[in-house]
């Protein structure tokens, strides 16, 4: 089952977690939370569903009712939590409250093989404003939700790393508040990180007519309970937070590369030059050779000064380091650094506990949200968004996208390159 000791990628490492005993699937099973008020006081009375995914489609399973004290339970069977048949393999179950007249919402995924505690459900007083500032327009926005609150019932997992001599305790994942701007439904550009107020650039802005941005929050984790004269059970879960959309003011910033083809791959019309910001693979892993790099043509020579890169993701480095290459070319020959930028630096111990918090939510998509938000994807899913200042150059017409990795022996090794939603690259 999903909490047996887990053997990480074969990086030598152990994950230890709580493993359950096995039931019988008609055997009852419960879930028990509590909802809360924006202040915290107990929501009495709310209507909640539990849902169930089945070929990436959620239905309801289960009805609940808090009662004054803001407390419910979900009542239902072991054979709806764990499919004993199929590898005893483990349902997405979800509950979510509903979305209120400002556009606030808040659900939960997760999975479970036996009775648990769920983790409280608060929404998150949040709210982006849209402000005039020096520089353009700001973006003003409160703390992110408070860490979820342990259970005094549960124990948390343990992980230990090739450089530890005892396990180290795996906490949820702290929410952090994540400014999610879109334009026509695309994802233009994610960012936390940051304080209040933010003021997106004009490279990040672009000429993208009608932009808006979102505040979400997520926090993913791991609860073990044992109780006396039970069977010993976890919790996975996923908690995510979101606003409303706001709108900001269009750009009117035009990259040199708008139009610029791309090789190896699409020669002629190139998707991650359109400024249409959709994710495009670069190749499928599984039946394509990998590719390590995108040459773009530009529509004519040009001295770039500034690069923005949106959505790339790409193959991760075992020892925890990454670069993001961009070089410039007038012939296609001879080429000149113009960036090389520290990506991700982590450390074995975080690879680990990224791993186990992240690993079994990598399969997202905007089904899985109750309100057809598109999935935020985190650890070593999350794609990248940066924008970065180039090297002086001469009259450059190719530029080349790469990744380098780090290797144990201290060197590099080229990435692969797995999808990319836009390349912009402006005098």
């Amino acid at each position: 089952m999903r909490h047996a000791p887990l053997t990480i990628l074969g990086l030598g490492l152990l994950a230890l977690t709580h493993a359950g005993c096995e039931r019988y699937p008609e055997d009852p099973i419960f879930a028990y939370g509590r909802v809360r008020q924006l202040d915290g006081a107990p929501l009495a009375g709310e209507p909640l569903t539990l849902e169930r995914r089945t070929d990436g489609v959620f239905a309801p399973l289960s009805t609940a009712t808090t009662d004054a004290s803001g407390e419910f339970t979900f009542e239902l069977l072991s054979g709806d939590a764990v499919h004993w048949r199929d590898d005893e393999q483990q349902s997405r179950l979800r509950v979510t409250l509903p979305q209120d007249a400002s556009g606030r919402g808040m659900f939960a995924l997760f999975y479970i093989q036996d009775d648990v505690e769920l983790p409280t459900l608060q929404p998150w007083d949040a709210h982006p404003r849209v402000e005039a500032g020096p520089q353009g327009p700001a973006v003003a926005f409160p703390p992110p939700p408070p860490p979820l609150e342990v259970p005094e019932t549960a124990s948390l997992p343990q992980v230990i790393g090739p450089e530890d001599t005892v396990p180290r305790l795996v906490f949820p994942s702290p929410p952090a508040t994540l400014l999610w701007l879109t334009s026509e439904g695309q994802l233009l550009w994610r960012w936390t990180g940051t304080t209040s107020p933010w003021t997106p650039s004009p490279y990040v802005l672009e000429d993208f007519a009608a932009p808006q941005v979102q505040l979400r929050a997520v926090s993913v984790g791991n609860w073990g309970f044992s109780p006396l004269g039970g069977e010993p059970s976890g919790v996975d879960f996923r908690v995510e937070w979101r606003t409303a959309h706001e709108p900001l003011p269009p750009g009117s910033l035009r990259p040199a590369s708008r139009g610029a083809t791309c090789a190896p791959l699409f020669p002629e019309v190139c998707p991650w030059t359109d400024g249409r910001l959709e994710s495009v693979p670069v190749a499928n892993p599984r039946t394509d050779p990998p590719v390590y790099g995108l040459v773009f043509t530009l529509p004519q020579p040009t001295r770039p000064r500034h690069a923005v890169v949106r959505g790339l993701r790409h193959a991760d480095s075992y020892e925890g380091k990454e670069w993001l290459v961009l070089e410039g070319s007038l012939d296609g020959e001879h080429w000149k650094v113009l960036s090389r930028t520290v990506l991700r630096e982590l450390d074995s111990f975080t690879q680990t506990q990224n791993y186990f918090l992240y690993s079994y939510y990598r399969d997202l998509t905007e089904t899985d949200s109750p309100y057809g938000d598109s999935p935020i994807h985190l650890g070593n899913q999350t794609p990248v968004f940066t924008e970065l200042p180039l090297a002086d150059a001469e009259p450059t017409r190719y530029v080349r996208l790469s990744v380098e990795l780090l290797e144990y022996s201290g060197g590099t090794t080229p990435g692969a390159l797995l999808s990319l939603g836009e390349l912009s690259v402006f005098e």
